[in-house]
């Protein structure tokens, strides 16, 4: 007869696979499982991070309680780890190498189609009696955790034939999950230095360590104005956000597919040209851009305006 052990070793791991199941019927690309823990190689990252650059510490100061789990979540007992492919998606030709795809594509805005994707495995997770809290970990670390990613040497997370082109949403559930093996840490070759040399800014300063307040993505939203010339000179055509370290990538060469339109992006297209946005009015920010790209704030129009003016400015004939 099977021991009491063995009985529910043997029901958790059904379950671990009807959520890896389900996960994948609702359009996600993976799944998979950590172990709730604290993560101490996190909060030595950032240590390093503020030591070796200490201008950068009120950037990194917040994100160490993402090092602190078990405290802050004592209920907590397993990670379930999704991850969201978004290189299926056409970019409009009017915001391509101005608008970054991380961004064009953020399924966290309700026009997305894989905004519902997220929030009913989300509730479909409660509907199975499961006290759940979405976030709050170190997203790119848990997902090497469950064996779902490597790191490449711009710190971004891949996940085999969809590059980097992806997005890791991490669930925090009370119900204990068998844990799966990481995978490959690093996944780059020795030798390649493609992002490195790419980055205008010098924001990949090393393989495996980028300086936040100098990448391009973080100048163009959320930088103190006016960003130092020195840095604004680098900025090129990128209005928000910025893909040069991906687009350069050799893992990333097929990883984008780019088949699918999306009707809300395609309709205002026009808005988001930089033309457009250099003369954009208070009420179109409000009512159409701001609810897309909302990590500039409503009141922070000028931000706009002057990212678009820089990429006239610079690239006009």
């Amino acid at each position: 007869m099977k021991c009491e052990k063995d009985e529910m070793e043997e029901k958790m791991g059904g379950l671990k696979q009807e959520i890896k199941e389900y996960a994948i019927r609702g359009g996600f690309a993976g799944c998979g499982i950590a172990r709730v823990e604290d993560f101490p190689e996190y909060r030595k990252a950032l240590d390093n991070l503020i030591k070796n650059y200490p201008e950068t510490e009120p950037l990194y100061n917040p994100m160490y309680n993402r090092a602190i789990i078990k405290k802050r979540f004592p209920w907590a007992n397993s990670i379930i780890v999704c991850i969201r492919y978004y290189g299926k998606y056409e970019i409009p030709q009017q915001v391509k190498g101005h608008i970054a795809r991380n961004y064009l594509f953020d399924c966290r805005v309700p026009q997305s189609p894989d905004y519902l994707m997220v929030k009913n495995f989300t509730q479909w997770l409660k509907d199975k009696g499961m006290k759940v809290r979405k976030g709050g970990v170190p997203d790119r670390l848990v997902a090497y955790k469950a064996g779902l990613v490597s790191t490449g040497k711009n710190t971004f997370a891949y996940a085999g034939r969809y590059g980097s082109w992806i997005n890791i949403i991490t669930y925090l559930v009370d119900t204990e999950l068998e844990p799966d093996i990481p995978g490959e840490r690093y996944i780059c070759p020795p030798d390649c230095t493609r992002c490195i040399d790419a980055c205008p800014t010098g924001a990949i300063v090393k393989p495996y360590t980028v300086r936040m307040d100098r990448c391009i993505a973080y100048l163009t939203y959320g930088a103190p104005l006016p960003v130092r010339e020195e840095l604004e000179r680098k900025m090129g055509n990128w209005i928000y956000g910025c893909d040069i370290c991906q687009e350069v990538c050799p893992l990333n060469r097929s990883a984008w597919e780019g088949r699918e339109k999306l009707s809300y992006l395609e309709d205002i297209a026009d808005l988001l040209t930089p033309e457009a946005l250099a003369r954009m009015d208070k009420e179109t920010y409000k009512n159409v851009v701001h609810p897309l790209f909302y990590y500039i704030p409503q009141e922070d129009i000028e931000r706009w305006h002057k990212n678009a003016e820089r990429v006239l400015e610079l690239y006009s004939p």
